[in-house]
């Protein structure tokens, strides 16, 4: 069994979100002195640049979130300094296109790598799939399929989400043997001509989220040729996100001024509602100039089923689940992890709770698939975890840096505040 300080699993946006704000808040080079490991799924660093936030879309952040949070004076200053940045920089207050953000996160793992190469403590292991944790007296234990296994003081869990299909929309898809697709696969830079059976007309999104009309947004621009005949079933209502109070008034939203409202920033429906061109596509159907988009509230399930069974294609938005190992205690016993939503529940520390609530000392997590609890970010009637490269390399990340910092005082039997101030 290896041993390190901390242990990373996943090496996608969310880590280097980490290590950006590790590095901002000057301990990133104190983890690699001390000891560093990051474990990766993928055999290549390469073939994490086609997944993650790589999809043909555009951002709901402004451009400038993506870069606002990385030190000109670290260890990532030249990343500022990269093609990918100045084109995002360029960009301003608008969105950007995420396939540049994917490139920017490229860019910020090769950054990263030449830097960590000097230390020795630092290792990056490939093709490693964590089969379980456990914890320890000291710390946790990775178990990877190989056999391998890995023990830290600290552990991070970074390893993203991966596609939801409900089982009910599964069931009733092969019953009728309709192709049903997720959102995700459509919205990756694929060519919809080779993913779409070619007769296919009647296509039904699900959902209310911007990733369903994200889908709606690229059928339309993809398949100008083809007559479509397309259906957006759902059963939350849609709401547009609005900057502020006057603004949401100003465009008719209904909304309440305290449970729907961001107190942080402000926005109305922050977490919930629409931006950018999904928002404009929705106003435009409204306005009736997309006259081959239905919109469909859906009551109930059932009233989804109908809709699906005259389709000849269905495209669900419905959201990820995270990627997550088993977890046990040092007397092999299971822990049950706590929730929020789909999201697995994380203290306002940044460590993740069991069932009970209860925060797992030394296991932290961070990215999409953990939703850290705070009273600040968000509106407080959503129901999800707030999410966002600019949430993870800001208050999620800095939360994590608090927690780290916390163990490495306590571990030099130093007062808080003395080293890291």
């Amino acid at each position: 069994m290896s041993r390190t300080f901390c242990q990373i699993v996943g090496f996608g946006p969310a880590c280097t979100s980490f290590l950006v704000s590790a590095d901002r808040n000057g301990l990133l080079t104190d983890l690699l002195q001390r000891g560093l490991v990051i474990h990766e799924r993928r055999p290549s660093v390469e073939q994490l640049l086609f997944s993650g936030i790589n999809y043909d879309i555009p951002s709901n952040s402004d451009a400038s979130d993506f870069l606002d949070g990385i030190s000109p004076d670290g260890i990532f200053a030249p990343v500022l300094d990269s093609m990918p940045a100045r084109l995002i920089r360029a960009r301003g207050s608008q969105s950007a296109p995420l396939q540049l953000v994917a490139m920017l996160s490229a860019e910020l793992r090769r950054v990263f790598l030449t830097a960590a190469g000097r230390f020795s403590n630092f290792e990056l292991r490939l093709g490693q799939m964590v089969r379980e944790t456990v914890q320890t007296g000291s710390g946790w234990v990775m178990r990877f399929e190989d056999g391998s296994t890995v023990e830290s003081r600290l552990a991070i869990l970074s390893a993203g989400s991966t596609p939801h299909l409900p089982p009910e929309l599964r069931r009733i898809a092969e019953q009728r043997g309709i192709p049903l697709l997720h959102s995700d696969t459509v919205l990756r830079p694929v060519d919809l001509g080779d993913l779409l059976p070619e007769n296919a007309r009647r296509i039904t999104v699900i959902g209310a989220s911007h990733s369903a009309f994200s889908v709606l947004h690229k059928l339309i621009e993809a398949l100008p040729g083809r007559p479509l005949d397309l259906t957006l079933a759902h059963r939350t209502p849609i709401r547009r996100m609005h900057r502020s109070a006057d603004l949401a008034r100003e465009a008719g939203e209904t909304f309440d001024p305290v449970r729907d409202v961001c107190p942080s920033s402000g926005r109305v429906f922050r977490f919930q509602g629409l931006y950018t061109r999904s928002k404009l596509l929705y106003e435009q159907i409204l306005a009736g100039r997309h006259p081959d988009i239905t919109l469909a509230r859906c009551a109930d399930a059932d009233a989804v089923t109908d809709i699906m069974r005259i389709s000849d294609v269905v495209i669900a938005a419905t959201g990820y689940r995270p990627n997550l190992p088993l977890f046990s205690d040092a007397a092999e016993r299971p822990i049950r992890l706590g929730r929020n939503g789909s999201a697995v529940n994380v203290d306002a520390s940044g460590h993740i709770a069991d069932s009970q609530g209860r925060p797992l000392a030394g296991l932290l997590g961070i990215g999409l698939g953990f939703g850290r609890m705070r009273s600040d970010i968000g509106e407080p009637s959503y129901r999800g975890a707030p999410v966002g490269i600019n949430i993870f390399q800001g208050p999620d990340g800095d939360a994590l840096c608090d927690s780290i910092l916390s163990t490495l005082q306590q571990k030099a039997g130093e007062p808080l505040g003395k080293e890291y101030s």
